[in-house]
């Protein structure tokens, strides 16, 4: 009873003694109502008949007196206490006690200019104008600011604050220190979070005004926005919508840049692709992006030509690393209304040249000759450096440090280098497997088959020739549509034409059918006859390729086994074996990309590592961090006092784009750096707005407020009683001329 007192009247202090003074009417009817001594004289005989037969009448209009009276005191108490019939509809910021939460948007879409600053300005404009007009009310109103960044706590010294001129002076000297972030956030987190605070606040009026540009991909078909606003308005609570921008502007968005930066090195072109999306409504003409290099502007730019509304368009184009180190690839748009999208970064560890390891089970390593020659006949245009040991090395040779892995002709692998070749594979390698006279087929299907997952393929106990189905010359290999066989694709192929298989190993016929192979294995090329010729598979982070066929012309019984190496075809075989190394290369020598706002977490072994840590942000400030050893969480089954042997250290203040460079240092006092390139999400710069028909139809029977941009007519402070005050004025008039006539009706006069 009492919060609906302090949100129905202004002056809550008198209600309680006017409903004291209804008392008052009640006990002098009462007291009219006592009954004397009764005295029986002859001449009341006739009224005290009257009196019988009226009886009913009169009591009747001695209650409605009565209740004309305690009306008059109703009434007088509610013009006093200027009462509020609809508060949450009559004003903001005067009647009831009332709890503004504002979700104030800070998502990366806000930095969209307008003609005065951004739209985060305009809304940081509105929740001043919010506090001013409150603050004309002093005792009255509460604030909370809740960002939709940090939807778990609201700002610093804003949560639950009474709204008065000394918060209206520490607002606007704190809103120019509130920025905005280039990151993604969904307004679920924020509503619900404002649900939570509000929940237990049932003494005051509560309003939620969330703040924002109201972008279509945050807002249209987000259930879990709709269905915590749905909790609010179920509490309660009077939703504001309140748009900070009116119309959508153009806008061109560097969606994504690729490249091949698994086989750089230094001097050899590597491929990129860029992608620029139209975000707009209309056509964009001539558009041309910029190449930056170690912060310098290469002498070419990018021409996109003519982009339609809604499309994406990409672009190839090389760059050459002239020296083996650490480099910054930016590709940049000029600037339109929303600048964080119109750049996007690449890190790049350039190296010397990238290692290949060959094992070959053949007594000369013939086959390996082949292989070394296709993928580095020029190191200085492929990059790649092979070197070639036998089966036995690999027990002794750090396999992490090569690119990728060749396997051909090995008659069979001990544990221990199983072992080693798999978890290699599983850490992000690749690895390519070559048959040959001397494989141990049954070796193969026992120890690398299965359990392994390092061969994908039951194989059968020995190689089989190629049954040729017709007299008419058909390719021997028949390829799919992997990009790795572009060159052997297409009908009439002089290529593919001069290739042949006469032997490879076949799956074992006598295993059935569903337990021939690995799961998910895929066939990238097959032989005429229709078994599969050459497979890929994933193991862990790497990949697989295992092709049936020998890779040089080895020779079985008289009839070799393949010309391909060294027929009229080669010039393919070096194509397909350049095109197998980078789709299989190790992908975790990529320097990392990461979207704005994710943390750097930096482990280092503390035997290894000294605990600073060096973080180099995209304007050139350095932050020097200590790592510390974490412990693990016994629920997570380590006992609390057994501490991780590693330390760790992790550095949030990523939301600037760009290329953020991290220093670990060694033991020995030497220093490496990696980069690692942060860029804004691809989403934010789809700025088209949901009008309030999407909106609404969006919440269904949830009812908001809409303002719309620009308008702050909704924020007013005049009296909420000032629409009731006459009404009850006119009302007390007529009562109290009713409260007369019948006082006088009933009166003795």
């Amino acid at each position: 009873m009492s919060s609906w007192i302090l949100q129905h009247f202004l002056n809550p202090a008198f209600f309680w003694p006017g409903v004291a003074l209804i008392s008052a009417p009640i006990i002098i009817h009462l007291i009219h109502r006592l009954r004397y001594r009764r005295v029986r004289f002859a001449a009341m005989e006739f009224l005290l008949a009257s009196e019988k037969r009226n009886r009913r009448r009169v009591m009747f209009e001695q209650l409605l007196l009565l209740l004309l009276r305690i009306f008059l005191i109703l009434l007088l108490v509610a013009l006093i206490g200027r009462m509020v019939l609809d508060p949450e509809q009559l004003s903001l910021f005067q009647g009831a006690k009332a709890h503004h939460v504002i979700l104030l948007d800070d998502s990366g879409s806000m930095r969209d200019r307008l003609a005065e600053g951004s739209v985060f300005d305009a809304a940081k404009a509105v929740l001043q104008r919010i506090v001013a007009e409150g603050s004309k009310k002093p005792g009255t109103q509460k604030l909370t600011v809740i960002l939709l960044s940090r939807p778990e706590e609201s700002i610093s010294g804003l949560s639950e604050r009474d709204i008065n001129q000394e918060l209206l002076i520490e607002v606007a000297d704190r809103l120019p220190l509130i920025t905005c972030t280039h990151q993604s956030f969904d307004p679920a987190a924020a509503i619900d979070a404002a649900r939570q605070r509000l929940a237990e606040d049932r003494a005051s009026v509560r309003y939620v005004h969330i703040l924002s540009d109201f972008r279509k991909q945050n807002w249209l078909d987000n259930k879990a926005a709709v269905a915590a606003m749905q909790e609010l308005s179920e509490l309660g609570v009077s939703m504001n919508l309140v748009r900070c921008v009116a119309d959508a502007h153009e806008n061109l968005s560097v969606v994504d840049v690729q490249g091949d930066v698994e086989v750089a090195a230094a001097g050899v072109p590597v491929t990129f692709r860029a992608a620029i999306a139209n975000r707009g409504t209309r056509e964009s003409s001539d558009v041309r992006a910029q190449l930056l290099l170690d912060g310098q502007r290469l002498p070419r730019t990018l021409d996109f030509g003519v982009i339609p509304p809604g499309e994406t368009i990409s672009r190839r184009f090389e760059v050459v690393f002239e020296t083996p180190k650490l480099h910054r690839l930016q590709v940049q748009l000029g600037e339109d209304a929303f600048t964080p999208d119109d750049a996007r970064f690449v890190a790049v560890n350039v190296p010397v040249e990238n290692p290949v390891l060959i094992v070959d089970g053949s007594p000369a390593a013939e086959q390996a000759l082949y292989l070394a020659d296709a993928l580095a006949a020029d190191k200085s245009v492929t990059g790649l450096a092979p070197v070639i040991h036998p089966p036995a090395d690999l027990r002794k040779l750090p396999l992490d440090k090569f690119h990728l892995i060749y396997l051909v002709n090995v008659p069979e692998l001990p544990p221990d280098a199983i072992d080693a070749v798999q978890k290699y594979v599983q850490g992000g390698g690749g690895l390519l497997w070559f048959m040959g006279p001397a494989v141990n087929a049954v070796s193969y299907n026992t120890s690398l088959f299965g359990e392994a997952g390092l061969f994908p393929v039951q194989l059968a106990k020995a190689p089989t020739e190629l049954q040729r189905l017709s007299t008419a010359r058909q390719p021997d290999i028949v390829v799919g549509n992997s990009p790795v066989f572009a060159v052997l694709a297409g009908e009439e192929n002089p290529f593919i034409d001069a290739v042949f298989v006469n032997i490879a190993y076949a799956p074992d016929r006598d295993v059935p059918e569903d337990q021939r192979m690995l799961p998910e294995v895929e066939t990238l090329a097959s032989l005429s006859d229709g078994r599969p010729l050459i497979l890929e598979h994933r193991l862990g982070a790497g990949r697989v390729i295992t092709c049936l066929t020998s890779a040089g012309p080895v020779e079985s019984n008289g009839t070799i086994w393949t010309n391909w190496a060294n027929g009229p075809g080669k010039v393919s075989f070096v194509i397909v074996q350049l095109e197998l190394a980078r789709h299989i290369a190790r992908r975790d020598r990529m320097l990392p990309s990461y979207t704005v706002g994710q943390p750097i977490e930096e482990r280092l072994n503390r035997a290894y590592y000294l605990e600073d840590v060096e973080i180099l942000s995209p304007d050139d400030q350095v932050t020097r961090l200590k790592a510390v050893d974490e412990v693990v969480d016994p629920a997570e089954g380590v006992p609390p006092t057994e501490a991780v042997p590693e330390m760790v250290t992790r550095f949030r203040e990523t939301d600037d784009p760009g290329i953020y460079g991290v220093t670990r240092f060694t033991q020995e006092q030497t220093a490496e750096q990696t980069l690692l390139a942060f860029n804004v999400p691809a989403s934010e710069g789809e700025l088209a707005i949901a009008d309030d028909d999407d909106l609404r139809r969006q919440l269904g029977n949830v009812e908001v407020e809409i303002q719309a941009a620009g308008e702050y007519n909704w924020i007013r402070a005049e009296s909420p009683g000032s629409e009731i005050r006459w009404l009850l004025v006119v009302a007390l008039c007529v009562i109290g001329m009713c409260e007369q006539l019948m006082a006088y009706r009933l009166s003795y006069h």
